[in-house]
């Protein structure tokens, strides 16, 4: 019927099937309507047309019902015209609603890992983001629940910037965001939604903005868009406790049976200052704790308010291989991270047993009381070359020899070169070529002792002065010194301070305290080396006097010359501190000095070296991993790519790289990936070659130290964007009962009519044509046609 009806109208079909409510108006278009109005115009066309029909049929001849009949019949159908020329249309009245839109903002950044938001139904502490969790859980009585009954809602999370997120996700939110920006991230929310019926934007956040930006221009920028925001303050207001150990730095090699030197960082906040923390060295793999040379199993650690504090912990390794070692803080009761607790490090224990070559020009103090000191360490095999010694004089030492090596392979019976004041012409260019490649190709290490005749100045121009850390070109030979009568005690540099070579004593300050009043002065000193830049690290100088560079004259330089290690000792009477010490710290001095030329030869044994640039790392950063082949016969063997895998500390792959060999570097392979989750992982790289083991490195990924530096909730930010966008700040637990009932609905009903023309309609032109032809038949009745 509804059909048939929208077709004798001229109507679309469906028309009258809508819901609404119809009505019959007239948009009539009369010549200066917009003067005299179309009532005017309706008024004199009605007048005109009954004074036309009196006018017909006034003088008809027929009887009068007659001609009243005809003349309503005409009325009707002049009537009908007018009608029509009024434009007639059918509207049909609607109205459609806008809905009311409300923007649900979960902060996802590190502070929401924080657990001060309250207990779980278990008892133990909640994260803050585990608190929102449970606050927008499905339950029936849920904030969602109740906000989604009036409004639709929108959900977002946000750190540095939002992303949309699906109800069903919010379950599986992890706080791992670097930053926060509250002000900037709920910006780009409203613009987002800006044409929308915008009832307000909630956001559930701790408001402590990372890093910190102004404010009242944020605020400006809000306010400019007229919707008021609802902070939800999820947090304590109080600091939080937290102990984390920042860092921990070891040696990257050590022997077996020496004393390691682990230094850890560890902070804490929250905490009166004077608190302790208990700290214990651990074995990763088999979780044992390693006791110091004094049988402590921990380390009593006194906190200075919230400054870093640094600590030392002492172990001997017992076996030889990789050892991963875990500084752990003891957990203490309301932390906010109990990640950061701990951190790892690697140590490559090497074989104690050494060979070193020692050459000397004369049984000067010093080449006697080393000697007999290497001889007598059961961890060291030296051979002695006296090279002023009578031709018949037997060489001394564990393995006597009668001339200097002529070969690489007879090079490569030692770990260590020593040089004392020898003369350079006692070997051929050959013999000095063959040390300079034994350090730099083949990883061995080199030392020379200074002198008053030959060592260094005499080295001048060999294949001996390239492979020194320091420059030699401004020292003369010293024949004839002038009495000395006054000595000095070496001055630590920092990097002198954490070696082990300097380390006497198990107790720190004790060890400091003899350095500076106990240790035995020394008078001589080798004058004009400055370090090489960028090669030489200078161990101790003298306190007073300077170097041609006008920095302190250095008395011990380190460095490194290709593959190997190289040593300069400025001072030849450190014989004085075994004569009137003691045998220990002789002993130590000297063998930590060995030790370290050894490293880089011990660690080619190995074949290949697997290392991150760093053990740890915050979020975000570059994971860089190198591995080093060694071994020449091995590298010929290797793919260009090998492939290693990531574990987190629950042993669960969670992403596998690939290292790739450097051009320009064979020996090298390298890879980097960026750390994207916080926690403890190990980088495995599985057996690349019969022989070759399983190798591993331990990677940390620590919090951001910017986003837990205050971490407690900013209730003056969150107070001050509340009122100047007009709106509220609730705490978390008044949240499910409170904002539904700030928070108005902004849906609009908006009146929508739709009209269709009916003066053109077929119906109009049914009408029309009836009346018309009705008159015509009756006037033919009555023969007045």
């Amino acid at each position: 019927m509804h059909r048939l009806l929208e077709f004798i109208l001229g109507l679309d079909k469906g028309f009258l099937s809508r819901e609404g409510e119809l009505s019959l108006q007239f948009n009539p278009h009369w010549p200066l309507q917009d003067y005299v109005g179309a009532a005017s115009w309706n008024v004199v066309l009605a007048v005109l047309t009954a004074l036309l029909v009196w006018y017909v049929y006034r003088r008809e001849g027929r009887s009068k019902p007659v001609r009243i009949g005809l003349g309503i019949l005409r009325g009707l159908l002049l009537a009908f015209v007018l009608m029509l020329l009024n434009r007639p249309v059918l509207t049909l009245g609607q109205s459609r609603t806008e809905p009311s839109v409300l923007a649900v903002m979960i902060d996802d950044s590190i502070s929401m890992r924080v657990r001060d938001a309250g207990n779980g139904a278990d008892g133990k502490p909640l994260t803050r983001l585990d608190a929102v969790k449970r606050l927008l859980s499905p339950s029936d009585k849920s904030l969602l629940n109740e906000l989604s009954k009036v409004h639709q809602i929108r959900l977002f999370t946000f750190d540095r910037d939002k992303q949309p997120v699906e109800k069903d996700a919010i379950a599986k939110l992890d706080p791992q965001g670097q930053h926060t920006q509250v002000l900037a991230s709920v910006r780009s929310v409203l613009a987002d939604l800006q044409g929308q019926r915008l009832a307000g934007v909630v956001v559930l956040t701790d408001g402590r903005e990372t890093p910190q930006r102004p404010v009242a221009e944020g605020l400006a920028a809000l306010k400019d868009f007229g919707v008021k925001v609802y902070p939800v303050a999820v947090g304590s207001d109080k600091q939080p406790t937290n102990i984390d150990v920042q860092a921990v730095s070891v040696q990257d090699s050590a022997f077996k049976g020496d004393i390691v030197n682990v230094k850890a960082t560890v902070r804490g906040t929250g905490y009166e200052r004077g608190h302790v923390v208990l700290l214990t060295l651990r074995d990763k793999k088999t979780n044992r704790i390693l006791p110091a040379p004094d049988g402590k199993l921990d380390q009593r650690v006194t906190l200075d308010g919230d400054a870093p504090v640094e600590a030392e912990l002492q172990f001997k390794p017992e076996e030889v291989g990789t050892l991963d070692l875990v500084v752990e803080a003891e957990k203490e009761a309301g932390e906010i991270d109990d990640e950061d607790n701990a951190r790892t490090a690697q140590v490559a224990v090497l074989d104690a047993k050494l060979a070193v070559l020692f050459v000397d020009g004369s049984p000067r103090w010093e080449y006697r009381y080393l000697k007999n000191e290497m001889i007598r360490d059961k961890t060291v095999d030296i051979s002695c070359l006296l090279t002023s010694a009578d031709p018949t004089f037997a060489q001394e030492g564990d393995k006597p020899i009668k001339r200097f090596p002529e070969s690489i392979e007879e090079m490569m019976d030692y770990d260590v070169v020593l040089f004392g004041d020898v003369d350079p012409r006692q070997f051929s260019d050959a013999q000095l070529q063959l040390v300079a490649d034994f350090v730099a190709k083949r990883g061995g290490g080199f030392g020379m002792i200074a002198g008053p005749r030959w060592s260094p100045q005499a080295f001048k121009n060999t294949a001996i002065e390239p492979i020194l850390p320091v420059v030699i070109s401004r020292v003369e030979a010293d024949e004839n010194p002038a009495p000395i009568t006054e000595g000095f005690r070496p001055l630590l540099t920092r990097e002198g301070q954490s070696s082990s070579i300097f380390r006497f004593f198990a107790d720190k300050t004790e060890n400091e305290k003899f350095l500076t009043e106990g240790i035995q002065p020394i008078f001589w000193y080798c004058k004009g080396v400055t370090p090489k830049p960028g090669t030489g690290e200078v161990y101790a100088t003298h306190p007073t006097e300077t170097a041609p560079d006008g920095r302190k004259a250095p008395l011990l330089v380190l460095g490194r010359y290709g593959a190997g290690r190289t040593l300069f000792s400025a001072i030849d009477d450190s014989w004085r501190w075994r004569f009137y010490t003691g045998e220990s710290v002789f002993d130590t001095y000297w063998i930590q000095q060995i030790r370290y030329l050894a490293r880089s030869k011990k660690l080619g044994q190995r074949k290949l070296t697997f290392a991150a640039m760093r053990p740890t790392y915050e979020i975000g950063d570059q994971v860089r991993l190198s591995l080093r082949i060694l071994d020449p016969q091995l590298l010929q063997q290797l793919p260009d790519q090998i492939r290693v895998e990531v574990q987190d500390g629950q042993g669960e792959v969670v992403r596998h790289e690939t290292l790739i060999k450097q051009d320009g570097q064979p020996e090298l392979y390298a890879g980097a990936f960026t750390a994207d989750r916080v926690g403890q992982f190990t980088v495995k790289l599985p057996p690349i070659a019969g022989g070759i083991e399983e190798m591993q490195v331990p990677v940390s990924v620590a919090v951001p130290r910017l986003e837990l530096s205050q971490p407690q909730l900013d209730r003056t930010f969150l107070t001050r964007l509340s009122a100047e966008t007009l709106g509220q700040t609730v705490d978390l637990a008044d949240a499910t009962a409170k904002l539904p009932q700030l928070i108005q609905s902004a849906a609009k009903v908006i009146p929508v009519e739709t009209s269709r023309p009916v003066w053109d309609a077929p119906l109009a032109l049914a009408i029309f044509t009836l009346l018309i032809t009705t008159e015509w038949i009756v006037r033919k009745m009555f023969g007045m046609v």
